[in-house]
């Protein structure tokens, strides 16, 4: 009876944590970061404020929205919010932007680019696609994206992007990479590269006015290097 009892609050507790995560990613979503306080989080969440606090302050509260917000975009079930105009301006006029869940694909992106065609393989093509969610939703919430980007230095918790959620892109990044020969440990060391690379490219997208055609432009240089480094294309 009494293990009962603790696995019933521990399943009460899961959910009103996943409750308060949702409140406060509808939140950010609409209004932003900054101008979301803990206690407008708790009357969405019909919560107290400490029961929000219990979970985190608001950095750890809007990573652990990110990590939310990217699982659903690694397993396809992320529905995008009706469109919000963004705040900020960067690189208008530059090059097209997408939003989540818009279908933009790798060749549109390179139809858009400034510059010469880039020839690439249907797997680089492929690879990029895979990582193209996450940038178009960076490139949709662009302000939330810098606000997750500074709020990633400042919690001590270790957030899923850097375990489980690396884990499975990893997992389907190494299978595009034996698809085209490339042995399984040169696979498995060049998706690690390709995520590490991506996060870097997110968090310089965050701090600079890299546009969504440079962001992409970037990474695919650097599936283009491991997808000849060690292989056919």
């Amino acid at each position: 009876m009494v293990g009962e009892r603790v696995q019933f609050r521990s399943e009460k507790w899961r959910q009103t944590e996943a409750r308060i995560i949702r409140a406060a990613a509808d939140l950010f979503l609409e209004h932003g970061f900054r101008a979301t306080t803990v206690r407008a989080v708790a009357r969405a969440a019909e919560v107290s404020v400490g029961r929000v606090m219990s979970v985190g302050d608001k950095d750890a509260i809007l990573v652990a929205c990110f990590d939310r917000w990217i699982g659903q975009l690694q397993d396809g079930t992320y529905s995008p919010p009706p469109r919000r105009a963004s705040l900020s301006k960067r690189g208008a006029g530059t090059a097209p932007r997408a939003s989540a869940g818009t279908g933009v694909t790798a060749n549109a992106i390179y139809a858009a680019a400034p510059g010469p065609p880039r020839a690439t393989s249907a797997v680089q093509r492929h690879l990029l696609e895979l990582f193209l969610p996450f940038l178009e939703f960076f490139a949709a919430h662009e302000d939330l994206s810098r606000d997750y980007a500074a709020a990633m230095m400042r919690v001590k918790a270790e957030p899923e992007v850097f375990n489980a959620l690396a884990l499975d892109l990893q997992g389907r990044l190494s299978e595009s990479l034996i698809s085209i020969g490339i042995d399984d440990g040169h696979a498995r060391a060049s998706a690690s590269a390709l995520y590490d690379s991506y996060l870097g490219i997110l968090f310089r997208w965050a701090a600079t006015t890299m546009t969504l055609s440079e962001a992409s432009d970037a990474l695919l240089a650097t599936i283009a290097f491991h997808t000849r480094a060690r292989g056919p294309l």
